[in-house]
């Protein structure tokens, strides 16, 4: 029995100096006993190193607007040339060990329901990123919702930080109520922050704060691409 409790006291210990020192393996000796009460000496290993590891992974998928709506001028240049502009700023400012994807509606090709992942999410693919983004053309529609679920979609089964970054101008044709998305999408450990291009109405500005707020995430105007990624606050 003595033995017992000196071999339980000194796991307790490990565990106290883990804490106090940052330790992120520990090699716990573990007593389990068989169904007498005897002791039956073996000896196991918990480690923190796999839930670390999926800490230090981030994932960002930009859910860009391409809807015709944003042939729209803003400043005497139309908001899809503006919203291509914060695009590249924004990847060009994305440390590349970070998982990147884009995914696009209302453009040439993608149906007016649902939106097109142009560039999957991964590393390194900050070039097919920018190329995608110079073949892109407005079209139709933009329907909101629906682009963040498939976008949440993307995302949720994927381990570390999850970050859903909406560029549009606000109109949204949907019939599902992006608020309602975003929310679950949040309880889900998924954030939606939105960058909004083109004319700034009290109305829209208010709009697309609350959805972000709702989303867990920040709101930026389309004058603002060199804040964003370091509003963000990646963990990295």
């Amino acid at each position: 029995m003595r033995v017992k409790q000196n071999l339980t006291l000194v796991a307790l210990i490990l565990i106290l100096l883990s804490a106090i020192f940052g330790i992120n393996t520990l090699n716990i000796i573990s007593i389990p006993t068989s169904q007498e009460g005897e002791s039956i000496g073996r000896e196991i290993k918990v480690s923190s190193s796999q839930n670390q590891q999926n800490d230090n992974i981030i994932n960002i998928e930009i859910v860009w607007d391409a809807s015709d709506s944003m042939w729209g001028d803003i400043e005497e240049v139309n908001k899809i040339n503006h919203s291509k502009k914060i695009i590249r700023r924004i990847i060009k400012d994305i440390p590349k060990n970070i998982n990147l994807g884009l995914r696009v509606f209302g453009n040439e090709g993608s149906s007016d329901e649902e939106s097109l992942l142009i560039v999957p999410l991964s590393q390194d693919n900050k070039e097919n990123t920018l190329k995608a983004i110079n073949q892109i053309k407005p079209s139709g529609k933009s329907p909101i919702g629906i682009n963040i679920s498939l976008a949440g979609k993307d995302l949720v089964n994927l381990p570390g930080e999850k970050h859903i970054l909406l560029v549009t101008d606000g109109r949204d044709t949907g019939n599902i109520m992006p608020n309602k998305i975003v929310s679950e999408l949040r309880e889900k450990g998924i954030k939606t922050h939105i960058v909004q291009v083109g004319e700034i109405t009290k109305v829209s500005q208010l709009q697309l704060k609350e959805l972000s707020r709702l989303g867990g995430g920040k709101y930026f105007t389309y004058f603002e691409e060199e804040e964003v990624i370091p509003t963000m606050n990646l963990q990295y």
